[in-house]
């Protein structure tokens, strides 16, 4: 059964629009998807939906139909679920997540870590790549994007649900998992760059993708295990940090994809 909302000040349609704001995702504990494919890829994902919230225009799938006595589901008319979209043609669907619990440092696998990515997008980008490549989670520096903000939860197409999520890494954290045997792998145009194609690659390991406009932080780097460069062909300064995070994490996993 859908709960019909009809007023823009309703306790439910503050909580949810809030949710477009991190301060709010922290204080409550949740995030924001929107969408109907987003909206199923979360249903059918380790998280646990916390509301499902619908214009009055739309009709829900079977999927979410079915739902109904087990997840509070609210019907609001087409200008207040407006006002709660993020995106400027709302699709009429959205749910509410509890963001998940930190998980544990890894033992093993094979990681890529954002050091000060800002833009949502490039990060959505490379948290697909990395979900498409096999790779066992993303890993993110303590100034980097929030993953939880609307744009990026959308432009992951769903491998937001499907990857594990580090955040707030240091080099602290980084030398601990040095210490268990990670190779640490920057990329960055230095002296003491090789290139991609020289690279001996361990089979535990974290490959680094730097800010959008100053690279890799000089922490990061001086801790850096391996510093590697694209080659490039053409006349372009450099790469775009998602394009970057995909050639690398695909050379990594040459001769295990088919």
């Amino acid at each position: 059964m859908l709960h019909e909302i009809t007023r823009a000040d309703h306790k439910v349609v503050k909580q949810a629009a809030s949710l477009k704001e991190k301060k709010y995702r922290e204080r409550l504990g949740e995030f924001l998807v929107e969408g109907e494919l987003s909206v199923l890829w979360a249903l059918d994902s380790p998280y646990r939906l916390t509301a499902v919230i619908a214009s009055a225009d739309y009709t829900l799938p079977p999927a979410l139909s079915a739902l109904s006595d087990s997840l509070p589901m609210y019907k609001v008319p087409p200008h207040i679920f407006a006002k709660i979209a993020d995106t400027k043609t709302p699709q009429g669907i959205l749910c509410t997540c509890a963001l998940p619990d930190a998980p544990p440092l890894p033992s093993s696998g094979r990681y890529v870590l954002c050091d000060r990515v800002r833009d949502p997008g490039n990060l959505g980008s490379i948290i697909r790549s990395a979900d498409a490549l096999g790779f066992d989670g993303v890993m993110l520096s303590d100034l980097s994007v929030d993953p939880f903000t609307p744009k990026l939860v959308r432009s992951t197409m769903g491998s937001l649900f499907h990857i594990r999520l580090y955040t707030g890494l240091n080099t602290d954290t980084l030398a601990v998992l040095q210490k268990q045997g990670f190779q640490l792998v920057v990329s960055a145009l230095t002296d003491n760059s090789i290139s991609l194609s020289a690279l001996t690659l361990q089979e535990n390991c974290i490959l680094v993708v730097g800010n959008e406009a100053a690279g890799v932080s000089k922490p990061v780097l001086d801790v850096a295990d391996v510093v590697v460069k694209i080659p490039m062909a053409g006349s372009a300064e450099s790469l775009n940090v998602a394009a970057a995070a995909a050639i690398l994490m695909y050379e990594a996993n040459a001769g295990r994809l088919s």
